[in-house]
């Protein structure tokens, strides 16, 4: 693919210079211009190769060429064309300033960025939630660094043992634990065993089966 992906034509002033010219003679000038525009500004004088470029047979390209060649320059053994090289010139300027531009903001990208990162490390070193929660965590559970202001009554004796860990709260009176899906899932078997204990003593024939019929149920 060409550096210069695109070539600049003023179109007023192409169809002004190519009034005489028949429409083949403007689209071999056309592909002519182009192929030029990709070689770099210059193109061999070669009758063969210059038909090859105006897709014509070489008897074809020898008919309309005369006309084509005066809007070029002849010039040791290659041809030129003056506004092509002055448009050329002037993209390869703008290309060199871009490249030049872009390499001075990424130099100067790296250092902002290369400036800012030790303070940037020291400041999440500092500040980071982590490692201060983990500061202030490391007293409380170590028991080289645990304070007791006072006695611990636990279960009606006063202890200082740190090892101990806190007290567990005293449970009040009539406290019972609540229930959990495995109490319930242990109550609807246990009823079913009565039920079926129930049918075992009335000789029923299909006592004992009612607990495997509830295969998801199963005591803990």
């Amino acid at each position: 693919m060409s550096e210069r992906p695109f070539m600049q034509l003023y179109v007023s002033d192409f169809v002004g210079d190519t009034l005489p010219l028949s429409t083949e003679q403007i689209g071999a000038y056309m592909l002519i211009l182009m192929a030029m525009w990709n070689a770099g500004g210059r193109l061999p004088d070669d009758d063969a190769k210059l038909a090859r470029v105006a897709r014509l047979s070489l008897k074809r390209w020898r008919a309309i060429s005369a006309d084509l060649l005066g809007f070029f320059e002849r010039e040791a053994g290659e041809i030129g064309h003056k506004r092509l090289t002055r448009e050329l010139l002037k993209a390869q300027a703008k290309s060199k300033a871009r490249a030049s531009a872009g390499a001075r903001g990424g130099a100067a990208t790296a250092l902002k960025i290369k400036a800012h990162a030790p303070a940037n490390a020291g400041a999440l070193a500092r500040h980071s939630p982590e490692s201060r929660n983990q500061n202030e965590k490391a007293p409380a559970f170590s028991a080289r660094g645990a304070r007791v202001s006072g006695p611990v009554s636990i279960g009606g004796d006063e202890r200082r043992d740190l090892a101990s860990g806190p007290a567990r709260p005293k449970k009040p009176p009539g406290w019972v634990r609540p229930k959990t899906h495995a109490d319930a899932a242990n109550a609807i078997i246990e009823e079913i065993r009565i039920h079926d204990r129930g049918r075992t003593a009335a000789s029923d024939e299909g006592a004992g089966g009612d607990v495997r019929l509830l295969p998801a149920i199963r005591p803990d």
